[in-house]
This record gives structure tokens, C-alpha cells and sequence, in this order.
């Protein structure tokens, strides 16, 4: 991650200077929040909207349709893979790079001898997951370009 550009210059800032940074900095956070309040109803009412037009759609439902589209575009990709990340319920960047190569979780559990179970364990959030070994995620690194950064916790 790398720095604002502003934070740089921060060690030269005065002390009036760093509270009018701070005023400044607190102020676009509330903006962003507000941003992000406005964007989830405005989700909201498209999913409800979605609903009364079709019944049958629901939030779960609606998300796996489009992370499919996403894959549709892809000559590439077998219908296996297209299938796997329609049901995917993550939608991590590691798990979205391993489809877009065409390798689903199970396929890649087989690859690697571990259990399906085990794996897709790997790509949940840091509260839910389990620490892929690292000579697992330096594999993945080399093998489909996900970066050590993608994965919540590495074991030794």
C-alpha cells in the first residue's frame, strides 16, 4: 500500500498545519462513509427492484449471476470453472485470479493432494480462514500470479 501524497510531506508540516490536516483528513473520511452509505441503499433498491420484477431473484442469487457474467467474456475458461464461480459465495482477489486461470477449488485441492475442505478454507477472510502453508502460497505465486499480500494469514 503505498502512501498518500501528502503523507510524505508530514514530518514538515507545522503543529497548526497538522491539525488542519487532521480537520481536513477526518472531514473526506465522513465524506467516504457517506459515499458508501449512499451506494449500499442505492445496491438495496436495485435488489428490491430486481426482486419484483423477478421473484425468484434474491442477494445471494444476484451475486453469483454477476460474478458468472464476469467470467463469461472469457474463451478461455471451461464451463467447470464458469460453473464453480457462479456457486463461489468469497469473492476474494486470489479465488478471482484462480478462476480467471482456470482452476477452480477442487481442481486445485486435487493438484496439490489436500482436501477440498482445506483449501477453500485458504481464501476466507482473515476471520473465517485457514493459514495456507507457505510453500503453498509461493506456488500460487509462481503458478496463477497470486500475490503473498492476497492471502489473510501464511504459515511456516
Amino acid at each position: 500500500m503505498t502512501a498518500h501524497p501528502r503523507q510524505r510531506t508530514i514530518g514538515s508540516l507545522k503543529p497548526e498545519d497538522l491539525v488542519n490536516e487532521i480537520v481536513r483528513a477526518r472531514a473526506a473520511l465522513e465524506e467516504a462513509r457517506a459515499n458508501v452509505t449512499r451506494l449500499t441503499e442505492y445496491i438495496g433498491a436495485l435488489e428490491l427492484a430486481a426482486k419484483l420484477k423477478d421473484p425468484s431473484l434474491t442477494r445471494t442469487r444476484i451475486n453469483r449471476i454477476v460474478s458468472t457474467v464476469q467470467l463469461q467474456g472469457s474463451p478461455k475458461i471451461s464451463g467447470d470453472t464458469k460453473r464453480a464461480a457462479g456457486r463461489a459465495t468469497r469473492k476474494s482477489e486470489a479465488q478471482r485470479r484462480l478462476y480467471e486461470r482456470d482452476m477452480t477449488i477442487a481442481k486445485l485441492a486435487e493438484k496439490l493432494g489436500e482436501g477440498r475442505a482445506r483449501v477453500s478454507k485458504w481464501f476466507g477472510t482473515a476471520e473465517e480462514n485457514r493459514p495456507i502453508p507457505r510453500r503453498y502460497a509461493e506456488l500460487l505465486l509462481k503458478e496463477y500470479g497470486i500475490p503473498m499480500s492476497a492471502w489473510a494469514r501464511i504459515a511456516e
